[in-house]
């Protein structure tokens, strides 16, 4: 048995979380520092520890998530929520609805909602709305109680909104006291909701959480989730978490190209226009995105000893990369591709990481490199389309029209394709990148009026 097993075993049984592949070196790190703080190194003596130390397991589930989170994520579920789903569901059952963030990290999220609330009905949404977040990390329930954020924090948000909802705190940015006051947070485990103490709720927002949760462990959240959903209330998951969050407790639906979960024995609570749930157009449960990536192979000989230098050191700019250290993944990266000009791996990971530092010309380039050294590509093919549709370039039709095409012809051929990546697992799983792309590809023809 691993040293590390008895933490895993303490963590997924007291918050759920799944402790492998890149998290196990998140655990490594964690269990060092109490190591260090409590001047303790035998593993029973921890253990017994963060059991009877509350304060103490806080801030060792601190160090295990990466609470990578940003305002305005996804903004076309924001923009349903406050213009369509929202207005609908007052007419229907009245004032006050009750929104809630699951898993809502530093805050971004709930003040998100916050933010596209105030858009769409000024100061009055603050008698139509409650708005809670709730996270089972204390400090960064703390931060988000403070409301004072920087840097990549604001990469999604519009300079006007950004403007006008925040003020300068030093060399950072705190959102406007008013909406930090209309905003609640509390402690909030997925596996001990407190059913009794919190809800009912008419949305909740479980966005970009579950990558940290096996299949067996996310469909006991779902079952906590759905006793604290009001009648025709709905769940919202991350667009890349809905295959391996349709596990049938909830059920899917979808409506203007958002898609949403909602208890099956209920009318939906939005009318049909003519657009068909998604179970009309099935896909294979998939499981979310793992954070493992492939391991180099075993008892390689000596001579190839500098690819199994490169291939850990790929990982390393994946680990980065997922730990939202932009600047040091693309310093490894562009040693990586002068080594090794024409690496699949390196180029899309390369790519990642211009698009998220917003150099999406440079994001452009990557992904057209990878393409041209491996057709088979998929997620290059997938993350180019990305950058025209979300007009982080200027939109081109019919190259957008051609990556998603791509990934569906390649997808289709084969459902697990590798897309040519031989370190690194895809930054998106096959199942979803073809799911969607088969709705961008759709929408694309609907607008075009085509088909």
């Amino acid at each position: 048995m691993s040293s590390l097993t008895p933490f895993k075993d303490l963590v997924h049984r007291r918050c759920g979380l799944h402790l492998e592949g890149l998290a196990e070196a998140r655990l490594v790190k964690a269990v060092e520092a109490l190591q260090t703080d409590t001047d303790i190194n035998d593993t029973s003596k921890l253990i017994a520890q963060l059991e009877q130390n509350e304060a103490m397991f806080d801030r060792f589930i601190s160090q295990l998530t990466v609470n990578e989170t940003y305002f305005y994520r996804e903004p076309e579920a924001l923009h349903w929520l406050a213009d369509t789903y929202l207005p609908r569901r007052l007419a229907e059952k009245g004032k006050p609805l009750a929104i809630f963030s699951a898993g809502c990290s530093s805050g971004e999220e709930p003040y998100s909602v916050a933010i596209a609330l105030l858009e769409r009905y000024g100061e009055r949404a603050k008698q139509l709305f409650h708005i809670t977040g709730g996270d089972v990390d204390q400090q960064v329930l703390s931060k988000a109680q403070k409301g004072i954020y920087s840097g990549m924090s604001f990469r999604a948000l519009n300079p006007a909104l950004k403007h006008r909802y925040f003020r300068p705190e030093g060399r950072r940015l705190k959102i406007d006291d008013a909406l930090r006051q209309w905003v609640t947070f509390c402690s909030f485990n997925v596996l001990q909701p407190n059913a009794d103490k919190l809800g009912p709720f008419d949305v909740i927002l479980f966005r970009n959480v579950s990558i940290y949760f096996d299949e067996a462990t996310r469909r006991d959240i779902q079952r906590h989730l759905k006793q604290l959903l009001e009648p025709h209330g709905i769940l919202m998951c991350g667009v890349t978490e809905t295959l391996g969050n349709d596990l049938g407790i909830l059920e899917l639906h979808q409506a203007q190209g958002v898609f949403f979960f909602q208890e099956s024995t209920l009318p939906s609570a939005l009318p049909a226009n003519d657009e068909p749930p998604y179970r009309d157009d099935p896909l294979p449960a998939l499981a979310v995105l793992s954070e493992t990536p492939p391991q180099p192979p075993e008892n390689e000989s000596e001579h190839k000893q500098p690819i199994t230098s490169f291939n850990a050191a790929l990982q390393q700019a994946h680990h980065l990369l997922n730990q939202n250290a932009f600047s040091e993944a693309a310093a490894l990266l562009s040693d990586l591709l002068v080594q090794q000009p024409w690496s699949v791996d390196a180029l899309l990971l390369a790519g990642l990481v211009a698009r998220w530092q917003q150099n999406f010309a440079d994001a452009y380039d990557y992904f057209k490199r990878a393409i041209y050294v491996a057709p088979e590509c998929w997620p290059a093919h997938f993350f180019q389309a990305e950058l025209f549709r979300l007009g982080e370039l200027s939109d081109a039709p019919g190259q957008r029209k051609r990556g998603y095409a791509a990934v569906i012809r390649l997808l289709d051929a084969s459902k697990q394709a590798d897309g040519g990546l031989s370190v690194i697992a895809p930054p998106i799983p096959p199942g979803d990148a073809y799911f969607l792309a088969t709705r961008y590809l759709g929408a694309q023809a609907t607008t075009q009026g085509v088909g």
